[in-house]
This record gives structure tokens, C-alpha cells and sequence, in this order.
């Protein structure tokens, strides 16, 4: 049997990374806008966080900066994601 559980605990946000978070809620658009979750929206956050962690522990901090600077630079519309993934999976 699998328990899901939660620690709560208190946590001080800058307000300029909260307003994103709070903005992160809200989900649909027109009439259909609801609010997720808080909760729910910060575990996504804080997983993606840990995973970012975990590929910078995983390639060292300077191949890490590198590709952290590369992403930010692409044009990401242009690119075939499928493509890409055959070129550098397969090969």
C-alpha cells in the first residue's frame, strides 16, 4: 500500500518569486479560470527545482552553466524537438 503524505512547513519567498508562483495558480482562461492549488503548484515547482539539482550534480557546474546558458539562448519555436531527439539520442 502507497501513503501519500505532506510535511508542512513555513517558508519565506522573495515577493517577486511568489507573485509567479501565485500567478502559476490560475489555470483555463474566460469564464473556466479556476485557482489550482497552492500546495499542488509549489511540489511542481520545488520537483523541477530538484531536478534542475540533480542534472547540475550529475554534469559538474561548468558543463552545467554551459548548457544553462544555451537554453536561454535558443530559439525554441524553430526547433523540432523530435528531430533534435533523434539526432542526439540515437547517435
Amino acid at each position: 500500500m502507497v501513503v501519500e503524505r505532506r510535511v508542512g512547513i513555513q517558508v519565506r519567498v522573495d515577493a517577486d518569486k511568489f507573485q509567479i508562483l501565485e500567478e502559476m495558480r490560475k489555470t483555463g482562461f474566460g469564464l473556466a479560470v479556476t485557482s489550482r492549488n497552492r500546495s499542488d503548484v509549489f511540489n511542481e515547482i520545488i520537483g523541477y527545482g530538484i531536478q534542475t539539482q540533480m542534472l547540475k550534480r550529475e554534469l559538474g557546474e561548468r558543463e552545467f552553466e554551459k548548457i544553462w546558458k544555451l537554453v536561454h539562448k535558443l530559439n525554441w519555436p524553430r526547433i523540432d524537438l523530435d528531430k533534435a531527439e533523434k539526432f542526439f539520442v540515437t547517435r
